[in-house]
């Protein structure tokens, strides 16, 4: 039986949690009070899920290994990158559990997508099967506008059916037939509207590779003092390539994601419950003072570090 889900969340870490199955980690990288919401319609094969988010953030996401998702948008306020190219309302993004993935979107940002076990997938017909099966080595596709809008609109069309039924309808299997049957439409749709020249250029390549360095190293050592030659030797690139690849495919700076990265550290451990002063976090991750820790906390999370303590204590 097919269950419906709705959740709101004004913390990127409850919104990382709700698309069942999937392991994501995300960033908020702009300033400004977070508000999530997550619609989804499960069932035990598959799920037809949409979020909506209000602030700049990198989203890395990671599938079920046994599942295949497609994902459109439904709105895009600035600029947004996916497996190296920029999201548009005609990008098609294909993920699979193979592998990892990352999103970011400078502003608000709204998506609707399906994800299904891949055993499903040997009940699409052979052209569907290889269509998907080139589709996932692009990994982000462009489609002609009125096949993108329609395939948007079947996705949203299943949810918004959903969202009325007081009780989860139907039985195991034909709810499983139900959403293969709309994974076809949206395949076929897609089939029939892409675009033959959507391939990421290598040159791009080479720039996503640059930032896909730089990050790791930071992640790597976010309690050390790192200044921006040490990102540009990690990264293999000069301090103006590592800036132009940062602003490309993050729309933002090196030193500004290391500092959101440190304020996004600090925010899980005040969160955490442990009994750790809001002082020891600031000097652990590399702020100068307590007090100029807290200016960057609220004008980044809206809020307080000693806010978002006490409302733990408080829960």
């Amino acid at each position: 039986m097919a269950t419906f889900e709705y959740h709101e969340a004004d913390d990127v870490d409850q919104q990382a949690e709700f698309l069942a199955g999937y392991d994501q980690v995300y960033e908020q990288l702009g300033r400004g009070r977070f508000h999530g919401r997550f619609w989804q319609l499960m069932t035990s094969s598959a799920v037809i899920f949409r979020e909506s988010t209000n602030r700049h953030l990198r989203q890395q996401v990671h599938p079920p290994a046994d599942h295949l998702a497609l994902a459109v948008p439904v709105a895009v306020d600035g600029a947004a990158q996916f497996a190296g190219k920029s999201l548009s309302p005609d990008s098609l993004m294909v993920l699979t559990g193979r592998e990892g993935h990352e999103l970011t979107s400078s502003g608000a940002f709204d998506l609707v997508g399906i994800s299904i076990h891949r055993d499903l997938l040997a009940n699409l017909a052979p052209d569907k099967q290889d269509w998907l099966g080139r589709a996932v080595r692009a990994r982000h596709l462009r489609v002609a506008p009125d096949a993108a809008a329609a395939v948007r609109m079947t996705l949203l069309a299943v949810l918004q059916a959903a969202t009325h039924e007081e009780q989860p309808v139907g039985h195991q299997g034909g709810d499983s037939r139900m959403l293969l049957a709309t994974l076809g439409q949206a395949v076929l749709l897609a089939m029939t509207g892409e675009d033959q020249t959507s391939s990421i250029p290598r040159r791009a390549e080479s720039r996503l590779r640059v930032v896909q360095r730089a990050t790791d190293y930071l992640r790597a050592h976010l309690h050390e003092d790192i200044g921006t030659a040490d990102i540009c030797r990690a990264a293999c690139a000069s301090r103006r390539s590592l800036q132009y690849c940062f602003e490309e495919f993050l729309q933002t700076t090196p030193q500004a994601y290391l500092r959101a990265l440190r304020l996004n550290a600090a925010r899980r451990q005040l969160k955490s419950g442990r009994d750790t002063s809001i002082i020891f976090i600031a000097t652990e991750l590399g702020f100068n003072s307590a007090s100029h820790f807290t200016r960057q906390y609220r004008s980044m999370f809206d809020e307080l570090p000693s806010q978002t303590l006490r409302s733990m204590h408080v829960g």
